[in-house]
């Protein structure tokens, strides 16, 4: 389709807070259907990010907040905490480019398809886009600290970042205009002194089948359409830290509270089709992969919901990603997650069957292997994922034989 702003794109909207969709950059000539993706990646690559401090006289540790941006075939853009934006070769010794943002980088980054460019938000509610040879495109601020990622409506060419202080602003695509900006319900306890009231919200926005976008704040789900207007808000009872999955196939949306539940809502109304309860608390975002929602919980355990009958396809006790982070999905249509061991844990789709786990246990001196970011997976079989440690790591995926990808 050809979006207002002359973008051209057959991409639909991020259904959730890893969506490949918005952390891929599409093209080239990568063939998914020559990796195989049911075999442990290996570590292939491997970089201390590192800031040397003179007055100290060594080198301190860069940590990694925010998931990169897989460019296939060619490498990762990757942002740090001291606000540095690289991008990086596959094997991450070579840096191609190197940009500067006025502060830390949490959210993760979000790439525009259409026109293959990378969004970067710093927590001061910078927001800059830059091209893939690392040229500024435009800048804008967000007036506000962002740290959950935003979403991109592609019908409509705008990107939609929630923001502290309970804020909602869409910017123009293209060219950073801002669309709208709207306030959003303020947690009961900012009434009451709470002191972390203002770091709300901090799920995720997710776009919807109708390209509209779904905002978790405060005790709160509303639908705004493109232009920030109000279609509807529904009162789930208590806070929203894991981000919304929009449920394309069903045009519903999927909401955990972390009061152990799972809501179920009608996209275009709002009004309740389901609720479960999962058993615990849950921070770490869910992800849908056809017609299966994964959702972790607290205590690593993972359910998969069926999207059609809300009820319970397959439960694992491991897999579960670690708090804070997210499930992403693999082109082979498969869940995969950092867990609480700092290790990524791919989990089969159709069941929940243990495909693999990674090592990052490599022999070198003074190393932490643990990760602590979502891992974000390209077509080329290139796998890329970091830690608060300051290391970043590169994993290959086995190529398939010969004939095809094997199956098991």
């Amino acid at each position: 389709m050809l979006s207002p702003r002359g973008a051209t794109t057959t991409v639909s909207g991020p259904a959730f807070r890893h969506d490949p969709v918005k952390s891929v950059v599409p093209g080239g000539a990568a063939d998914p259907a020559s990796v195989r993706w049911t075999d442990e990646p290996i570590v292939c690559g491997y970089r201390r990010l590192e800031h040397e401090n003179p007055r100290l006289g060594g080198k301190i540790p860069v940590p990694v907040s925010a998931s990169p941006a897989v460019v296939p075939g060619i490498g990762v853009v990757l942002a740090t905490d001291d606000g540095r934006v690289r991008l990086f070769d596959r094997t991450l010794e070579k840096v191609y480019w190197e940009r500067r943002m006025d502060s830390s980088v949490y959210a993760s980054l979000v790439v525009d398809p259409g026109r293959r460019h990378v969004v970067v938000v710093a927590t001061s509610g910078l927001v800059a886009c830059f091209d893939l040879r690392g040229t500024l495109v435009w800048s804008a601020r967000a007036g506000a600290p962002v740290c959950a990622t935003p979403t991109i409506l592609p019908d409509t060419d705008v990107l939609v970042l929630a923001t502290f202080h309970g804020r909602c602003v869409g910017l123009r695509l293209a060219t950073g205009e801002q669309v709208f900006e709207r306030r959003l319900p303020d947690p009961w306890h900012a009434a009451h002194g709470g002191t972390a009231s203002y770091r709300d919200p901090y799920a995720s926005p997710a776009t919807t089948e109708d390209g509209n976008v779904v905002v978790c704040c405060a005790e709160h789900v509303l639908c705004l359409a493109p232009d920030g207007t109000e279609l509807w808000r529904q009162e789930v009872g208590t806070g929203i830290k894991a981000s919304p999955v929009a449920l394309h196939r069903t045009a519903e949306v999927a909401v955990c509270p972390v009061d152990g539940r799972c809501l179920f809502l009608d996209s275009r109304t709002g009004s309740l089709a389901a609720e479960l309860f999962l058993g615990t608390k849950t921070t770490g975002s869910p992800a849908v992969s056809g017609d299966v929602l994964a959702v972790g919980t607290q205590d690593s355990a993972v359910t998969a919901l069926d999207t059609a009958t809300h009820g319970v396809r397959w439960t694992s006790r491991q897999g579960g990603p670690r708090s804070y982070t997210s499930f992403t999905v693999l082109p082979s249509g498969d869940f995969a997650a950092t867990t609480g061991t700092g290790n990524v844990m791919c989990l089969r789709r159709e069941d929940g069957r243990f495909r693999w786990e990674t090592s990052q246990v490599l022999g070198l001196p003074d190393h932490e292997p643990t990760m602590d970011i979502t891992p974000v997976v390209g077509p080329d079989g290139s796998m890329y994922c970091a830690s608060y440690t300051g290391v970043a790591y590169h994993f290959r995926f086995r190529p398939a034989p010969e004939g095809g990808p094997t199956c098991r």
